[in-house]
């Protein structure tokens, strides 16, 4: 498997997802249609260690494969690229742990959420797990679930856990504006073991820093999980914000001035709408394939990915991030007032667009703060 296989297995599917992406939205869940044939084409493996039958392939070609899905289906694109992180994630995992999930060829689909919002306890040989955690897209298909858990006492970060699906209770609280289709429904665990080989603590994670992310022929897993996540996130996005882009192209051909009845495509305002939306777009497309170019180099010599190279990926996935909105907003400002009525895909692109940028690996405020405290070398 290499990047020319995946984009001609993601060209492959794509009408099929398409086809499927309101149905997505009906069901609050990516459709069991487009969930096989996303597991079908391979592309849950694509982040996954090889040693457990993925295929570790550099981010470049699973965010690559994430952008181009989300064109043609935002919620399989979504749920593709937070289970695919999670997948990732597993390569610093202890490797009992990895043959847990993945042992012997098994898709073993991982839903959950990085964030920690509830605890784990240390006991004798693991952890115990309890709380709530919202924004677990997938986790209707999934077979284990990846939580972040603070420390009880400090509620500061303390480790991640692996979890089966059955332990952990699903709360259907998605009802949301936008990416309906991803089903990112609450979880809820109350007092569950974890053995210590499916937890690994959330700093090292988060650095890139768990000894086991040596024991892999790649140094990909060598890279900061928080990095990685804000880029796939960003790339998600970017594919709606592409997605969107055309259609406006498609409907302002064919729209007419209502009063005067001359071609909209004419309309010198509407012309620098579609302008600056494309340029801006573009520029996502260069900043994301900038830290792909990054993450490249540091994969290639295996040197350490320190903090400057993590508050630039975040500052400019988030920047990325608020391109496409203000890209998706000023095409929907330019739509007309047919676009206001729920069949209108563009509606749905700058809903998908609003909900999928308030993630918080990419929250704008934060990510520049960091940035610019590191540039100015403030600790």
């Amino acid at each position: 498997m290499d990047y020319d296989e995946v984009m001609r297995r993601v060209a492959a599917i794509s009408p099929e997802l398409a086809e499927h992406a309101r149905n997505c939205d009906d069901a609050r869940q990516v459709v069991p249609e487009s969930m096989r044939a996303m597991i079908d084409a391979g592309f849950f493996r694509i982040p996954q260690p090889r040693r457990t039958g993925g295929y570790e392939l550099s981010l470049r070609t699973f965010d690559d494969a994430v952008t181009r899905l989300s064109q043609a289906c935002p919620s399989s694109g979504w749920v593709l690229m937070v289970m695919g992180a999670h997948h990732w994630c597993l390569g610093s995992f202890p490797e009992e742990g990895q043959d847990e999930v993945f042992g012997n060829g098994r898709d073993g689909l991982v839903a959950g959420t990085l964030s920690w919002q509830g605890t784990a306890h240390p006991v004798d040989r693991g952890y115990r797990v309890e709380g709530r955690w919202q924004f677990c897209s997938g986790v209707d298909h999934s077979h284990w679930v990846m939580l972040g858990c603070a420390d009880p006492k400090t509620r500061g970060p303390s480790v991640h856990v692996v979890v089966p699906r059955e332990e952990i209770q699903v709360d259907d609280t998605w009802y949301v504006m936008g990416l309906q289709g991803t089903g990112s429904k609450d979880v809820v665990a109350k007092d569950i073991f974890v053995p210590a080989h499916r937890a690994i603590d959330t700093r090292m994670l988060f650095a890139g820093e768990s000894p086991h992310a040596l024991n892999h022929p790649t140094n990909i897993y060598r890279l900061s999980a928080e990095a990685m996540l804000c880029t796939s996130a960003a790339s998600a996005l970017l594919g709606s914000a592409k997605f969107a882009l055309q259609t406006f192209i498609e409907r302002t051909r064919q729209r007419k001035v209502i009063l005067t009845g001359a071609p909209k495509s004419e309309h010198g305002p509407t012309q620098v709408r579609l302008a600056e939306a494309e340029a801006e777009i573009h520029c996502v497309h260069l900043l994301l394939h900038g830290i792909f170019d990054e993450f490249d180099a540091l994969v290639s010599t295996g040197i350490k990915f320190d903090l400057a190279h993590r508050a630039r990926a975040k500052w400019h996935a988030a920047y990325c991030a608020e391109l496409c909105r203000r890209a998706v907003g000023r095409l929907y400002g330019g739509a007309g007032a047919h676009a206001v009525y729920a069949p209108s895909a563009l509606q749905v692109a700058f809903r998908n667009i609003n909900v999928g940028a308030q993630h918080a690996s990419i929250d704008f405020d934060s990510s520049a703060e960091l940035y610019a405290r590191e540039r100015l070398g403030i600790r």
